[in-house]
């Protein structure tokens, strides 16, 4: 008989007893249950990043990728803005598919998943690397590339299926393969893309705001012949930042995305969007 488990036995009215665990089992039990769900939760999380995946890799369709976000969630990386609801991550999405990223090969790398301790939360880390065709900056060409970065997203439980509720997408490089990222690493900053450069925290810049700067995004002076005075700023957070170039950001002299001008396409989800309902 395995220890810690009663003997089953029949009591004097005849009726069968079950046999009975002591505490020490009980407990071993509880533990095993709980391992098990941790352990199932992680699954399902790995295969959500998984049909992410696969889902930007078909041109970012929003039908395959709306299910995967919560109502409230958010996407943001530097360079391409913050989108907002899962409606808006998906078009979002779908939209820079159509703009900036004509097609992928995400490999989702070494995924991490923590599960918050009411089991209905986690948080996800995981490295990305992307083959990729993007337009040249300059010339508008199909231009093959490599796409590297980090991914930190929260997770959470709807109607017993996990969710993504933040995405944040860290990029390291976005190279031409041609050339390699010891020779570029970013693409050039241009009217219709960002400067992708290193800042130091507290320390003071001045971003060009007449455009005719040759040491672009940052001033050299040339608005001393206008009216046009560059705008001071510094960061809290040094490393890589995405400063505008299109000069239409709403957080100049940071990059929103502006530059992108993209069109959410509400019929994809069958829906109307708030400038059709208008």
């Amino acid at each position: 008989m395995e220890a810690g488990v009663t003997q089953a036995g029949v009591t004097q009215a005849g009726v069968t007893t079950e046999p009975t665990a002591t505490p020490d089992v009980l407990a071993e039990l509880a533990a095993l249950r709980a391992q098990v769900a941790l352990l199932s939760a992680k699954d399902e999380i790995a295969d959500l990043v998984t049909t992410y995946a696969r889902a930007c890799d078909v041109g970012n369709d929003p039908v395959l990728l709306r299910p995967l976000f919560t109502d409230d969630a958010t996407w943001h990386c530097k360079g391409f803005g913050t989108f907002t609801g899962g409606d808006g991550c998906a078009l979002g999405l779908k939209a820079v598919a159509g703009e900036k990223i004509w097609w992928s090969l995400h490999n989702m790398i070494s995924v991490q998943i923590t599960l918050d301790p009411s089991g209905e939360e986690a948080t996800g880390f995981w490295y990305l690397w992307e083959a990729a065709t993007l337009p040249d900056e300059h010339t508008g060409e199909a231009t093959a590339h490599w796409i590297g970065g980090t991914y930190d997203a929260r997770f959470r439980k709807v109607d017993g299926k996990w969710r993504f509720s933040k995405i944040e997408l860290k990029l390291n490089m976005s190279t031409p393969i041609a050339q390699g990222w010891v020779k570029k690493r970013w693409p050039d900053g241009t009217r219709k893309q960002p400067y992708f450069v290193n800042l130091k925290p507290g320390e003071t810049y001045y971003w060009c705001k007449c455009g005719k700067s040759a040491t672009q995004p940052f001033c050299d002076g040339s608005h001393q012949s206008g009216k046009v005075e560059p705008v001071s700023f510094s960061v809290e957070e040094g490393g890589l930042q995405a400063v505008c170039g299109c000069r239409y950001s709403k957080t100049k002299p940071l990059c929103d995305g502006s530059h992108l001008n993209l069109k959410y396409d509400w019929s994809l989800l069958g829906k109307t969007g708030p400038d059709d309902a208008a």
